[in-house]
């Protein structure tokens, strides 16, 4: 078949006008290309062996194939790509059924077989190891109380190892009011939670310290509230949850939840796999989604127990196999598939949230799911609602298995394998720690659960004019995080504790680079950030005519202020900004460079460390 500005393909197609059935589901599949004399491309599928001879534009229109859709999918959006194949859509669907036949295309119905496949069953015993919580607090005994109320009413304690109460406080009436509140709170449930406050970390750290005296600048570094006096101490406390749980489940929460349950909008029966992001919807009030609390069991402690520890194929037993389709794999790619199979690890489990959706402005709303942009767009209610209330669900419909966490209140952790530690200081360590994870365990997946808690700061925050303002690109030293990413396929090792080593190594790297050189990688990272986020609200500006007028005014001012900021970041006297932000330039490089100095040793020391902390609170 030959059409000047189609497609050619040297594999035979059938010229019948009757189709065969078809997957449900296909994507393009894992395959190196190599362009060959006379410019025709020999594709090589890595995963399976197989090879097609194509023509170029044939695998141009490939590239655009790898999230998994219908054929038909595909060939529309071919088609859309390239005007000029209208009335093609059989001929392209062809070719792509004769790619699949061929091995290079990988259907999900294959991909279902796969995840499906019986493992060894471990699920026994797993059971008997009961997890540790860990509540994390500071400067809100407010939050603390209600939260500690919501778990005497709603959560089965005695099914726990230990509860502890991390207090990160640094105010003598905030101290003294939530130890109150936990001694308070051991009236009412038969297994006591312990206190652990700045006396009680400083004793554990005293002691870590005495074992591994080589390592007490690596403790201090993550763990010692003193060492980091007048900085945002979020991952240190989240270590400190690690360190008290080392060989249990652990299920992490922050102080201004509520343990209560509560359905999704619009549950659905099947299960998803992607790194999607999540849906949303969102409300005027707290009352509005009443309707969706579970009245039976909402325990959300003990429900992250489900599946957490569990490989893939052991959960998919426990939330109902027979409800994994093809469908479920939409906006998957292959390359997300074959880094996990039926035997991966589930380390992390998640949920949803209702309420404050955890972050510094609503800059995020752009990034939604398509059906939830729909949604909030359909009225300019909603659309009201997103851009001036807290007051949203965010989550899944569906169990939803992923390659890296996102960011939930309540968190679960299977601690028995080694885990890496928190960044200490500064916000966005959750976000790191993520990409942490993926490195050292690279067929490891994090699964979210359909169902959400409260989140509900205290006091309500109220979105500002300045939240709605568009941030540029990644401020210093996040863009870093990236760098894990492209690093990541350099090591070779399934060993955990080799893969952490190559990350404490590539952390070091950082630390001694040049600050010419971080500055470059900082402006390059910002540049495109922001050109990537101006293409993106300027497509969603020239779609926008329909919509309500004050999402298009947040488009323009987005788009506005994304292209003052390019400009900036393009001239000659930009300025490194970020965290800290009483420090730019040199002297934030420096300090960086600083800390990931003492990070990289950190997590050199952090398996003994944990071999530690293990022998010293059992």
């Amino acid at each position: 078949m030959n059409n000047p500005g189609g497609f050619s393909l040297d594999i035979p197609v059938d010229q019948g006008n009757t189709l065969k059935p078809l997957p449900e589901w296909v994507a393009f599949d894992l395959c190196q290309a190599y362009v060959l004399p006379g410019g025709d491309v020999l594709l090589h599928n890595t995963q399976n062996g197989k090879r097609a001879m194509v023509k170029p534009e044939v695998y141009a229109s490939l590239l655009r194939c790898r999230q998994f859709k219908t054929l038909d999918q595909h060939a529309a959006a071919i088609i859309e790509l390239n005007p000029g194949m209208q009335g093609q859509q059989d001929d392209i669907r062809k070719i792509l059924k004769s790619m699949l036949d061929n091995g290079i295309m990988l259907s999900a119905k294959s991909a279902c077989d796969r995840l499906r496949r019986k493992t060894e069953n471990k699920t026994e015993e797993r059971e008997v190891n009961t997890p540790v919580v860990a509540i994390l607090t500071w400067e809100r005994p407010q939050a603390l109380e209600r939260l500690l109320e919501s778990i005497a009413i709603n959560c089965d304690t005695k099914k726990l190892h230990r509860l502890y109460v991390i207090d990160d406080s640094r105010k003598t009436e905030s101290i003294s009011k939530n130890q109150e509140l936990t001694n308070r709170f051991n009236s009412r449930i038969s297994d006591p939670v312990e206190y652990f406050g700045r006396t009680e970390q400083q004793s554990l750290l005293n002691k870590l310290a005495d074992q591994l005296p080589e390592h007490e600048h690596a403790i201090r570094f993550l763990a010692d509230s003193f060492r980091w006096e007048g900085h945002w101490t979020s991952g240190l406390s989240r270590n400190l949850a690690l360190l008290l749980s080392c060989g249990h489940r652990l299920v992490m929460i922050d102080d201004d939840t509520v343990c209560d349950l509560y359905n999704p909008p619009r549950q659905r029966p099947d299960i998803s796999f992607s790194d999607s992001p999540r849906e949303a919807e969102f409300f005027g009030s707290e009352q509005e989604w009443s309707f969706l609390r579970q009245p039976i069991n909402p325990d959300p402690i003990n429900r992250h127990m489900q599946c957490l520890g569990l490989t893939v194929s052991e959960a998919l037993d426990v939330l109902g196999q027979n409800h994994l389709k093809p469908a479920g794999f939409t906006n998957a790619t292959a390359l997300q598939l074959s880094e996990f199979g039926p035997e991966s690890a589930i380390l992390v489990t998640e949920c949803g949230s209702l309420g404050c959706p955890g972050t510094s402005d609503n800059t995020w709303l752009p990034d939604m799911a398509p059906v939830s942009l729909k949604h909030m767009l359909a009225s300019t209610k909603t659309t009201t609602q997103a851009l001036s209330t807290r007051k949203v669900w965010s989550g899944r419909n569906q169990p939803h298995f992923a390659p890296r966490s996102n960011m939930s209140q309540i968190t679960g952790f299977d601690n028995r394998e080694m885990l890496p530690p928190y960044f200490p200081i500064l916000r966005g360590e959750d976000r790191l720690f993520s990409y942490m994870l993926d490195y050292i365990f690279p067929t490891s997946v994090t699964l979210d659960y359909p169902w959400a808690i409260p989140h509900l700061p205290v006091p309500d925050r109220q979105w500002s004019d300045k939240d709605l303002d568009f941030k540029p690109g990644d401020s210093y030293p996040k863009f870093f995080v990236e760098k894990i990413v492209e690093s990541r396929s350099t090591c070779q090792s399934n060993s955990p504790i080799d893969r952490l080593s190559g990350l404490s190594a590539w952390f070091n790297d950082m630390s001694t680079a040049s600050a010419e050189s971080l500055a470059s990688m900082y402006r390059d990272s910002r540049l495109r950030s922001d050109s990537e986020r101006l293409q993106q609200l300027t497509g969603l500006l020239e779609a926008s005519e329909s919509t309500p007028v004050n999402w298009q005014n947040y488009l323009r001012n987005g788009i506005s202020q994304l292209n003052i900021d390019l400009d900036m970041a393009s001239r000659a006297d930009f300025k490194v900004k970020g965290s800290p932000v009483n420090l730019e330039n040199e002297e934030l490089i420096s300090f960086w460079k600083g800390v990931w100095g003492d990070f990289a040793a950190a997590l050199k020391a952090w398996p003994e460390i944990r071999d530690a902390a293990a022998k010293i609170i059992t």
